[in-house]
């Protein structure tokens, strides 16, 4: 009778590759050269911007230790000190497997591709030897975070490692010197109320035109107080400080809208390319304290808080009366050596809480943006002219008919009269010819159904 062979059971072969597929902690083990015993794991948690920072500077901390390997495999379950001392739970897997790879942004046009999970295994001459030395770098996503864990033989090798990455981290962060915006990303619940996503504060960069000299057209006081309270202080900080001067120093720029609260920020920052320029609006405002950790962690820092009268008013009528808090002990906070100034931003400073604006130490000087004077106004008009035809124009009409007007108010209306005279030129006509009427006509449509005090919608500061 001839012999019945029994058919192999289903799935036979993928689960012959399963028990042959390595496991995260053997492959350590035989990079080290046995079995690992008795590490000790220094771990440390960051918010998730930090990601980038640390991994380049794990990198830098690996450089230096001889032979290295590296394995990209992602176990978000484990600690590394349960894959190194414990026994592989039944409810995980510790095969290895290639870790996701997560896109961080490296500047403001460009990202970069970085595994999600990754190990750098320093080995020794020897097993157990003290400069054997294992890093981790893992980012959880479901709690937004970055962390660090280092593991020695020896605990003071795992946290003197830790501290050397951390330490190099700050010093060469992406971040430094640049310009950042900072903005609340909320969290997301599932249809039971349970979070998916936690709340975080993102950092991105921020790409600005550059405002020259010749751009920022601003009233001669105001130019010498932005640059004696805030460039100067960054500019010569050593001999200031050498003659005790506290380089910290907060001003308040506040005024209609599209008075160049903006534009004088951008100015700012384009003058102080050695330092860190940070930028905070909206929501992001609440985030006092991670804010204020950021501007620490970069300094030379300038930290930019933008309309904020929308979150740190009176407090008789502050909904946000424990953020307002957060912002006093912060700026009461700061040390004279501390390298942080700060421009405040609002629109309404009748609303603004008294204890900030009204406290020297807090804010050394507050500023005022209204609409312009006639001869700034002349300079207003004469550069967003520049590139048009403009000899049938009286400039000095344009600048009496636009008595009260903000700087926003004189770049739209200027924009809205090249569109009138584009309507009465052929297009084949290559240059455009601005005629005053062209402006009469541009000055009338834009005050329609906006005179007197509603003309403060579309910048308008006077009354008729």
């Amino acid at each position: 009778m001839e012999s019945q062979h029994r058919r192999p059971p289903k799935h036979w072969f993928s689960r012959l590759r399963l028990t042959l597929r390595e496991r995260i902690d053997r492959r350590i083990w035989s990079v080290l050269g046995g079995r690992v015993v008795g590490f000790q794991v220094y771990t440390k948690e960051f918010p998730h911007y930090r990601f980038v920072d640390l991994y380049n500077a794990a990198v830098e901390f690996c450089k230096g230790r001889g032979d290295v390997v590296i394995i990209r495999s992602e176990h978000s379950q484990e600690d590394l000190n349960s894959i190194l001392n414990a026994e592989c739970p039944n409810w995980t897997s510790r095969d290895v497997r290639n870790s996701r790879l997560l896109s961080w942004p490296n500047s403001y046009d460009r990202e970069l591709p970085l595994p999600a999970d990754c190990f750098w295994v320093c080995r020794a001459g020897s097993p157990g030897a003290r400069d054997q030395v294992i890093v981790r770098l893992r980012f959880e996503s479901y709690r937004g975070q970055s962390v660090l864990e280092v593991a020695s033989p020896t605990g003071q090798v795992a946290e003197q490692g830790s501290e050397w990455i951390v330490r190099q981290s700050i010093e060469a962060s992406i971040f430094r010197n640049k310009v950042i915006e900072l903005a609340y990303e909320s969290g997301t619940k599932d249809e039971y109320g349970d979070v998916e996503r936690p709340g975080q504060l993102r950092v991105l960069f921020k790409a600005i035109d550059p405002v020259s000299d010749d751009d920022i057209i601003i009233a001669s006081e105001v130019r010498e107080i932005l640059w004696r309270n805030v460039i100067d202080l960054h500019l010569r900080r050593d001999l200031l400080k050498a003659h005790h001067v506290p380089v910290r120093r907060g001003i308040l720029l506040y005024g209609p809208p599209g008075t160049g609260k903006t534009f004088a920020c951008r100015y700012l920052c384009g003058k102080l390319p050695q330092t860190t320029r940070i930028i905070v609006t909206g929501t992001a405002l609440l985030q006092v304290n991670s804010i204020f950790s950021l501007a620490r962690m970069l300094q030379p820092s300038l930290v930019i808080l933008e309309d904020v009268d929308l979150v740190f008013s009176s407090r008789e009528v502050n909904l946000y009366s424990s953020v307002l808090g957060d912002l006093l002990d912060q700026m009461d906070g700061l040390r004279p050596y501390e390298d942080i100034g700060f421009v405040l931003t609002t629109n309404a400073i009748d609303r603004m809480e008294a204890a900030i604006k009204d406290r020297p130490g807090r804010i050394s000087q507050c500023v005022h943006f209204g609409a312009p004077e006639p001869e700034l106004r002349r300079r207003y008009l004469l550069r967003y002219l520049q590139r048009y035809q403009m000899g049938k124009l009286d400039l000095d009409m344009l600048v009496h008919d636009s008595k009260g007007a903000t700087q926003a108010f004189l770049k739209e209306w200027v924009h809205r009269s090249v569109q009138f005279a584009l309507e009465r030129l052929e297009e084949s006509q290559p240059d455009i010819e601005l005629l005053n009427e062209d402006f009469r006509r541009a000055m009338s449509e834009m005050r329609k159904f906006s005179q007197g005090e509603t003309g403060r919608i579309i910048g308008f500061h006077t009354s008729d």
